[in-house]
C-alpha cells in the first residue's frame, strides 16, 4: 500500500477521511485489510487489552504521531476488526484527543453509539468513530455496486454481505438500511424482545414497538427457530409494527427472522409505500374492510 497520512491532510471528519482513503487506494481489497491500513498510518502496534469491561483502546499522545491499538482477547474475528476500524477513526479524527492520565478507553456501549449530533461530546466522538469504522470496512461504492444486484433484499443476502466484507450481521444490516433504495427496517431483538431498530428517516415508517417491549404476536419473530437459521419471507399486516396511520401508507409488508446465538434475532421487515396520491383516510379505510 502506499497510503500515508499525508494523505489524509485537511480531512477531519469519517466520511472525509473515508473518502481521501479510497481516493489513494482505489484497487482497496474486500474485505478490508484493516490491519495493514493501520500500519500504513503509523499505528505501531495492535495487542490485546488487558483492562477488564472493555472492547478497545487507543493509546497515544495529544500530538499524535504514531499510536497503539489494545482489543480486548476472545472476540470474534469481526468484532475485532471493528473494534481496530474504531480506534483508528479515534486516531485519525484531529478532535479525537485522548485523555491527559492514561488510554482512551472504549466500552461495548460506546461501539453502539450512531448519533454524530448527540450534545454529549464523549458519545459524539464515539459515534463518529463507528462512523469512520462502517464506512471503511463496508466501502460505500462496494456496497452499493453489491447491492444494486439484489432484487428484493432478504436476510440471506445480509448474511452473504457479511460474510464477504467480513463484518457482524448487525453490522450489515445496518449499513443495508443506510444505503438499500428499499423502504427496509431491521429489528434486533433478544429473547422475543426487541432490542434495537435500523431504518431510514423519510423512507421506512416509524417503528410503534419500542425497545424492550415484546415482539407482536403474530410476527415471525415471535416463533423460535433453530439458531443460524432463516425464515422464509412472509407477508405480514403493517399494524403489528406500525401505528394506524403510518400502516396506512403502506400498501404491502413482508417480515424474515434470523435466529442466532443467545437468543439474539434480526427481523427484515420490507415495505411497499402506497402511492401519494391516494387519499390516506381511503387507504385506511381499505385496509380495514372486511375486519369490523
Amino acid at each position: 500500500m502506499k497510503l500515508t497520512r499525508l494523505d489524509l491532510d485537511g480531512a477531519g471528519s469519517p466520511s472525509a477521511l473515508v473518502t481521501r482513503i479510497l481516493a489513494a487506494e482505489p484497487d482497496l481489497p474486500i474485505p478490508v485489510p484493516v490491519e495493514e491500513l493501520c500500519t500504513c498510518l503509523d499505528i505501531i502496534a495492535i495487542r490485546e487489552l488487558e483492562t477488564e469491561g472493555f472492547e478497545a483502546a487507543l493509546v497515544t499522545d495529544v500530538l499524535k504521531a504514531s499510536g497503539a491499538i489494545l482489543v480486548a482477547g476472545n472476540r470474534s474475528r469481526q468484532r475485532r476488526r471493528f473494534s481496530i476500524a474504531h480506534e483508528l477513526g479515534h486516531f485519525l479524527i484531529p478532535l479525537h484527543l485522548p485523555p491527559a492520565d492514561g488510554p482512551l478507553l472504549c466500552s461495548a456501549k460506546h461501539l453502539g453509539m450512531h448519533d454524530v449530533k448527540h450534545a454529549d461530546r464523549r458519545r459524539r466522538m464515539e459515534a463518529e468513530a463507528n462512523r469512520f469504522a462502517a464506512l471503511l470496512l463496508m466501502p460505500p461504492p462496494a456496497l452499493r455496486a453489491e447491492l444494486q444486484q439484489v432484487r428484493r433484499l432478504s436476510l440471506g443476502d445480509i448474511v452473504r454481505l457479511a460474510d464477504s466484507f467480513d463484518v457482524s450481521k448487525e453490522a450489515m444490516a445496518r449499513a443495508c438500511v443506510d444505503y438499500s433504495r428499499e423502504a427496509i427496517a431491521v429489528i434486533v431483538a433478544r429473547e422475543g424482545k426487541m432490542l434495537r431498530c435500523y431504518r431510514r428517516d423519510g423512507l421506512f415508517p416509524w417503528i410503534a414497538v419500542a425497545p424492550g417491549q415484546p415482539v407482536p404476536a403474530g410476527s415471525v419473530g415471535s416463533d423460535r427457530l433453530p439458531e443460524g437459521k432463516a425464515s422464509a419471507i412472509e407477508t405480514c399486516e403493517p399494524e403489528l409494527w406500525l401505528d394506524l396511520r403510518d400502516a396506512g401508507k403502506v400498501a404491502a409488508m413482508t417480515e424474515q427472522v434470523l435466529w442466532q446465538r443467545s437468543g439474539f434475532a434480526l427481523i427484515l421487515l420490507n415495505a411497499e409505500m402506497r402511492d401519494e396520491d391516494e387519499d390516506e383516510t381511503e387507504a385506511v379505510d381499505r385496509r380495514w374492510q372486511g375486519r369490523l
